[in-house]
């Protein structure tokens, strides 16, 4: 389902208002998963209520990606996503939940939960924050 929407900035933060009747087109509620389509550039994401709208959250890493930086019209397509929605894993953190039997723990949480695992693992700068992460998300697993 595609229209023309303009991107909601507030401060670094964007979004993209879906309206109503795409959301009853598409047969979904506000917080179906979504594959968000914008200048041939997808990404997956949640639609979520705010301030009694339905918005999907339009990170900067994808504005740039789609080549949007201003508050212009754009064409928008949504499309439910109903598949597996798989997380990239940092390897060291695969190989700690297989070394610790939690891997099928991991593997039962919500997309949003294992995404967030991922990153604070990904992101970790230095050795000693990363041996942390990983401890802390193998005590939460435990």
């Amino acid at each position: 389902m595609s229209f023309l929407t303009s991107p909601i900035f507030e401060g670094n933060h964007a979004s993209i208002h879906i309206p109503d009747e795409v959301l009853a087109r598409l047969g979904a509620n506000r917080r179906a998963p979504l594959k968000v389509t914008v200048r041939n550039h997808a990404y997956q994401s949640t639609a979520t209520g705010v301030g009694g709208q339905c918005r999907v959250v339009f990170p900067q890493k994808e504005r740039v990606a789609a080549g949007v930086d201003s508050s212009a019209e754009i064409e928008v397509t949504l499309e439910l996503d109903a598949g597996t929605r798989e997380v990239a894993i940092p390897e060291v953190l695969a190989k700690a939940l297989v070394e610790s039997e939690l891997k099928s723990a991991f593997d039962g949480l919500a997309y949003s939960k294992r995404r967030a695992f991922a990153l604070q693992v990904a992101e970790a700068k230095t050795q000693a924050t990363l041996e942390r992460r990983i401890s802390k998300v193998l005590a939460a697993l435990s």
